[in-house]
């Protein structure tokens, strides 16, 4: 089977290699402690590692597909078929290279498992649904390597210190913060990972409380929520992508 097969050459390549490095990431985060804090600092730090594997296993794929012995079979099968398979496999693999992390840090520290998961693998699948978008946008290899580089490098490091330094020394309101936050895909699939670990949301400060007394016990769900849309919409841009160049 073609998905099977592409998989197999995909999780061989750098999501592999990326998911080795998880693995003493993921040791080290379990001897932080018990408690609230440690928690949200795995979730957070292995959700940052997980996106970036995803977005460039992703563009390698994709790359290796334009490259290889693929590239005959994009046209019979159709560019948005291709699409819908390449971002679909990319997810796949993206999420198996970080399960032997996620399982030996639950082994570790059962406690705080399932944010770690949450966070790992929805930062994983959006990474992976972004990687697909540039490789297939990119003229060549380096491009979209570079372009992969610069969108984690932007989406996962710069922008909540932007945002941060924006809210603190301007008057802006929870409400635009809030939606600085779920505008970001990287920032909702870390977050939805976070609040599994915080569910009043108080690592968030002044927008979480706005958020959770506007939203109540149903404020943990937002996070998550966006992070799906933004895969979904991430996905279908690709599909959108595919459609209008010649691969």
């Amino acid at each position: 089977m073609l998905a099977t097969r592409i998989f197999r050459r995909d999780l061989g390549g750098t999501a592999s290699a990326m998911g080795a490095l998880l693995l003493p990431m993921a040791a080290a985060l379990a001897s932080l402690g018990e408690g609230m804090g440690p928690a949200v600092m795995s979730a957070s730090l292995l959700s940052a590692a997980a996106s970036l594997l995803g977005i460039l296993s992703a563009v390698e794929g994709v790359m290796d597909d334009r490259e290889g012995w693929i590239s005959p079979l994009i046209v019979s099968l159709g560019r948005r078929k291709y699409a819908v398979l390449r971002t679909a496999v990319s997810i796949s693999v993206s999420a198996a290279a970080a399960a032997p992390a996620l399982a030996f840090y639950a082994l570790l520290k059962p406690a705080s498992a399932a944010p770690a998961a949450v966070a790992t693998l929805f930062s994983a699948s959006a990474g992976s649904s972004l990687g697909v978008l540039i490789g297939l946008a990119a003229p060549t290899r380096g491009y979209a390597y570079a372009w992969g580089v610069s969108a984690w490098t932007a989406l996962a490091l710069v922008y909540e210190v932007v945002m941060t330094f924006i809210s603190l020394y301007f008057p802006v309101s929870e409400v635009a913060v809030a939606a600085s936050l779920l505008a970001n895909p990287l920032v909702a699939a870390r977050l939805s990972g976070v609040v599994q670990a915080d569910p009043h949301l108080l690592t968030l400060g002044a927008v979480g409380d706005y958020l959770y007394k506007s939203l109540g016990t149903h404020a943990p769900l937002l996070f998550p929520a966006v992070a799906v849309a933004w895969i979904f919409a991430t996905s279908a841009a690709a599909v959108l992508a595919a459609s209008r160049r010649d691969l």
